[in-house]
């Protein structure tokens, strides 16, 4: 299996993806956002966590034995032990993404939780995105910021990787036999924002595009952030964009 990782942050601090593969599999968090009043209990940044929950994933995720969901919630807690005695986190802490893809035999495995995405490209050419679309729900439905927050981690809300291990049973998963693939990515919203916010063509074209030039992706999503104006423009212009590409 042959792996390509490009990372690029949305501006000069730090980069909230976190990215890494070992041995036969690969890991890919994006950090959420969101305001500091809504992680007040924990004075850790995103980009910490989101890094040091990838670090533990990866390790956990060598063992065969242990399916994803378990090797997640396993992750969870190793880092919630590294902070829990410091911060306060009933209070709020940092929270991420996470896509997971692991080749076990002749099957790839996966795991997404959140709104960072999974692109299998098939050999016949089709691709299927693989995308956990609860948050966009809420927010479709909650105006308000304080009301989106409330339904993070709860019962008819929407499920991201954050201090309760639980969360880890909400995840999306799946297995898709290994000869049925020309290649495999990885991708924060940073990247699939080229087909949801820029109009691009759609996911078939966005995974050729990168295992073609992924560099020219990213700087064509810049260049499409930069030219939109009035109500297409986002809140957050740039965004740490990273992609994962496994190919056979």
């Amino acid at each position: 299996m042959h792996t390509f990782l490009l990372s690029e942050p949305a501006g000069t601090g730090e980069n909230e993806d976190a990215a890494g593969a070992l041995g036969e599999v690969a890991v890919l968090l994006d950090g959420a956002g969101v305001p500091q009043r809504f992680r007040a209990g924990c004075h850790h940044s995103v980009a910490w966590f989101s890094h040091v929950v990838a670090g533990r994933l990866l390790i956990r995720a060598q063992d065969r034995s242990t399916d994803l969901r378990s090797a997640l919630a396993g992750a969870i807690a190793d880092v919630r032990g590294l902070h829990e005695h410091e911060c306060d986190l009933d209070l709020g802490g940092p929270s991420a993404t996470v896509v997971v893809a692991r080749r076990v035999g002749e099957h790839l495995e996966h795991l997404v939780l959140s709104d960072s995405s999974l692109l299998l490209r098939g050999t016949d050419g089709r691709v299927a995105r693989i995308t956990d679309q609860r948050v966009d729900e809420v927010v479709a439905r909650e105006r308000e910021a304080t009301a989106v927050e409330a339904r993070r981690n709860a019962t008819g809300g929407f499920w991201v990787v954050r201090h309760e291990s639980e969360a880890a049973q909400q995840a999306l998963v799946g297995r898709t036999p290994w000869a049925t693939l020309g290649s495999v990515h990885l991708v924060s919203d940073g990247i699939t924002r080229a087909v949801d916010l820029l109009d691009h063509e759609g996911d078939t074209s966005l995974a050729l595009a990168l295992e073609d030039d992924p560099r020219r992706v990213i700087d064509e999503i810049r260049a499409g952030e930069r030219s939109l104006e009035g109500a297409r423009r986002p809140r957050k212009l740039h965004d740490d964009a990273t992609v994962i590409t496994l190919r056979p």
